[in-house]
């Protein structure tokens, strides 16, 4: 895009563009870490420890899961606005994340006789709401730390606080209402 456009556009269309194209960074991050090759042993390492904590999270009743949920997401969301070190930080999670779901897929298709690709098990959790919540809200963060660091530079940072507030507080929303549904889903589907 020209910086013709980027001059003419409004801020909250520019915003929004920003956000939708640290959306797809997002996704292409946690792709990268889907296919990335795992050995057998790394993937029952890492299916192992997340079925340590999922086995936490579904011994609680729904508003303790609820807010486990929250606040491990909120946790990694808020490190995704730090100006720079969100951009790293935020892609070490997602390309976890990414890795995490590589290492179920292989120990569920190598347990039940299953040949599901790792690539497919990632875009079938965009079936569920969370999971557009939770990729809204980390491209947000991802966001707002590019214009922070953009405003601090044409020396404006202390504008744009307000603004970093009030999307703080709109992807706590997001992800609480993530982590309710996330919650409730896991335990009708057990």
């Amino acid at each position: 895009m020209s910086s013709k456009f980027w001059g003419s556009a409004s801020s909250r269309r520019t915003r929004i563009i920003t956000i939708v194209i640290f959306f797809l960074f997002a996704i292409l991050v946690t792709i990268v870490g889907v296919l990335l090759p795992l050995s057998a042993q790394e993937a029952t390492n890492e299916d192992n420890q997340l079925n340590q904590i999922q086995q936490q999270i579904q011994s609680m009743d729904l508003l303790h899961e609820t807010a486990a949920i929250f606040q491990n997401n909120f946790e990694i969301c808020l490190l995704m606005f730090i100006p720079v070190a969100g951009l790293v930080l935020g892609s070490i999670a997602l390309f976890n994340t990414g890795s995490y779901i590589q290492a179920e897929t292989i120990v569920e298709n190598t347990t039940k006789g299953y040949n599901i690709p790792a690539i497919l098990a990632l875009f079938a959790l965009f079936i569920f709401p969370f999971s557009w919540l939770e990729f809204i809200s980390y491209s947000t963060a991802f966001s707002e730390t590019f214009w922070f660091l953009k405003r601090g530079l044409e020396g404006k940072w202390r504008r744009e606080i307000v603004n970093l507030f009030k999307l703080v507080l709109i992807t706590a929303v997001l992800l609480a209402a993530g982590a309710f549904i996330e919650a409730l889903l896991l335990s009708i589907l057990g």
